[in-house]
């Protein structure tokens, strides 16, 4: 049987990740309690997540317990970050061949200050080599990867015309394409008839179907005139994630 193949395009980031009593005010110092370094980026958490749920040992090889094999569509820069989040997915098993390397261009970076108290955190993201993934880049079916996925994966942290480009590649292609939008932004309409499997949390969707925030996390809303709504403009699949509620 013909190998399963899932492509992920999207993000590749390093998350530089300091622990904090508190978040400094203006102008102050203030000493943390920890600090680390980690790979992120939504599209390679998407790429390690199918790697790992695609064989009961998430450290054996592919060829031997399990027919999925997952690629990855990125850009790193030509920085310290770049080889290290790469060698961090083939620890994965995924096929890195198709990320390329940016020269004079830095990877994308997530700066997150988390308060240990709370819990709660602040992100600044800095795209970089990202952002270099454009419409151009996807425009023959050998940019889907050769040859092409059985499902291909994608979330918002690449430039929204280029999401939309591999989209309508995708649909005349007949590709199954899952999108979690995130962060999420609003999509045409023409966009959705090509969106297979549209998997989104309260915020997501309370945005891409423009209702205030406050009105999804009412413990009364009711969530099947958004999942309505998503499958009358052309996806095939909805799934809205609540969180704590279920």
């Amino acid at each position: 049987m013909s190998p399963r193949i899932i492509t992920v395009i999207g993000s590749l980031n390093t998350d530089l990740v300091t622990l904090t009593p508190r978040v400094p005010t203006g102008g102050e110092t203030l000493t943390a309690t920890s600090f680390s370094t980690g790979p992120g980026g939504k599209g390679a958490n998407q790429a390690v997540a199918c790697a790992r749920l695609s064989r009961p040992n998430p450290a054996s090889a592919p060829s031997h317990t399990s027919d999925v094999f997952v690629k990855m569509i990125g850009a790193v820069g030509d920085d310290e970050f770049g080889p290290s989040l790469i060698s961090s997915l083939k620890e994965s098993l995924i096929d890195t061949a198709s990320i390329e390397t940016i020269p004079d261009q830095s990877t994308g970076v997530a700066v997150i200050l988390v308060e240990s108290d709370s819990g709660e955190n602040r992100i600044l993201l800095s795209p970089g080599a990202n952002h270099s993934l454009l419409p151009s880049t996807f425009t023959t079916p050998s940019s889907l990867s050769t040859p092409h996925p059985t499902l291909l994966v994608l979330q918002l942290e690449i430039p929204l015309p280029t999401v939309l480009q591999i989209l309508t590649l995708a649909s005349s292609l007949s590709i199954p394409v899952l999108l979690n939008p995130a962060p999420a932004v609003k999509l045409p309409d023409s966009a959705y008839p090509s969106i297979t499997h549209l998997i989104l949390n309260e915020t997501e969707a309370a945005i891409l179907t423009s209702r205030p925030v406050s009105a999804v996390e009412d413990p009364a809303f009711e969530w099947r005139a958004v999942t309505n709504e998503f499958l009358s403009k052309g996806v095939k699949t909805v799934i809205v994630t609540l969180g704590s509620k279920g």
